[in-house]
């Protein structure tokens, strides 16, 4: 029989605007199967060190007080939220 190690984790991105407050509204929940763990968000601001980038902007369960880089991707976002939440 196979262990735990063996399954993937299921994330799913669902498009999203946010009303951040600034020109990043391009957001992305993130499920993970099928709960919701972060809402990402593009940062699109020009005053932004990483423009074009991705932000967690709000993180639960077992990604909830990490401390999190911001992502020159969408891909790599959903790659460390995948890997965080399969060490869990």
């Amino acid at each position: 029989m196979f262990g735990q190690d063996n399954v993937e984790t299921l994330v799913v991105l669902q498009p999203v605007a946010i009303e951040t407050g600034s020109p990043d509204r391009t957001g992305m929940l993130v499920m993970a199967n099928g709960m919701l763990v972060g809402v990402l968000v593009r940062l699109d601001a020009p005053e932004h060190e990483n423009p074009q980038g991705w932000f967690v902007e709000a993180a639960f369960g077992q990604l909830q007080g990490l401390r999190v880089p911001t992502f020159d991707t969408l891909e790599d976002a959903t790659r460390w939220m995948r890997q965080r939440l399969k060490a869990a």
